[in-house]
């Protein structure tokens, strides 16, 4: 019984580690900095990690099913730069450029996965090739060029905030979550990607198509990658081919802090956002206190590291 109670304790630890640890750093921020505990502030580091919660969800989903996608970046980068040029350059209009930007996204998350299942490959070697691919395709469409003059209601999607203090782009970015996590944690969907991903061979017994799975896996974080590359690139005012590179590498820190498992099978997209505002809150308060971004590289390093040693101490019973 004290044995069972032990890991009961151990359970709660790892499930409340996070979000204590994100108590800790807005206290210590706000006696460093007058002002990181203000309206003006919070607000700034929901808007700024808006378009990096999205995007944590679908590098989520791509690893509860068992896989990997280093192409996220420059996916976001081509859905950015064709959206703003086909509005700022061909006047298309909003509802169509932005439907085309998200349905591009899905198609290149669902190549993807399609690669990596007709050439039998880890999902990370495909996609550091297709990363490469997509980086063409990015500054081919750009022609290296920044694309500005924006139209004011795609403005809007980034910039407007409902009764002069909501953001819009939160309200989006929560609604897509609620979104996400009923239907990765209440649905046979759900369900089927976390089995996919935690024993492939017991859920191919099962009758389960696990492709397939991973493919529409693939698909589904594409979508919301192209609405994050949206969300972005309507708060930014403007969108060039560095638009949104690099996002993969916080996304798959997000995940690997909040417990996602590196084999598949397992995650928490609470856990995910959680730590997406750790790291969010890390990198403004550690601005805040005059403290730069090499500073804040080693400090993500060892929050992941003290992240990994608690998980894997919690998992032995210890």
């Amino acid at each position: 019984m004290e044995k069972a109670n032990k890991k009961s304790f151990g359970e709660i630890f790892a499930d409340l580690s996070l979000p204590i640890l994100l108590i800790a750093m807005v206290i210590f921020f706000s006696f460093m900095s007058k002002s990181f505990l203000t309206s003006i502030n919070i607000t700034n580091i929901l808007v700024q990690n808006v378009h990096v919660a999205v995007c944590s969800a679908a590098v989520m989903i791509i690893m509860i099913s068992g896989g990997c996608d280093l192409s996220i970046g420059y996916q976001m980068s081509v859905a950015a730069v064709l959206v703003t040029k086909m509005m700022s350059v061909y006047n298309v209009p909003v509802v169509i450029a932005v439907i085309c930007g998200i349905a591009l996204c899905s198609l290149l998350g669902t190549f993807n996965g399609y690669m990596a299942l007709k050439l039998k490959s880890n999902t990370m070697i495909v996609t550091l090739g297709t990363m490469a691919i997509f980086q063409g395709i990015s500054y081919l469409i750009s022609e290296s060029k920044t694309y500005h003059n924006l139209p004011r209601a795609f403005m809007y999607i980034g910039q407007w905030r409902m009764f002069g203090w909501l953001p819009l782009n939160v309200i989006i970015m929560i609604v897509l979550l609620v979104i996400v996590g009923f239907v990765m944690g209440k649905t046979s969907a759900g369900r089927k990607v976390y089995a996919a991903g935690d024993n492939p061979e017991a859920a191919r017994l099962a009758g389960l198509n696990v492709g397939k799975i991973k493919v529409l896996s693939f698909t589904v974080a594409g979508v919301l990658v192209g609405i994050s590359a949206i969300l972005l690139a309507s708060r930014a005012g403007s969108a060039d081919s560095g638009t949104g590179v690099g996002i993969e590498f916080t996304g798959i820190t997000a995940c690997v802090l909040s417990g996602v498992a590196l084999k598949g099978g397992e995650g928490t997209l609470w856990k995910v956002i959680v730590a997406v505002f750790v790291l969010g809150v890390l990198a403004n308060g550690m601005q805040l206190i005059n403290l730069g971004t090499y500073p804040q590289y080693i400090a993500k390093g060892v929050i992941m590291l003290v992240s990994l040693y608690l998980t894997n101490r919690n998992a032995q019973g210890i």
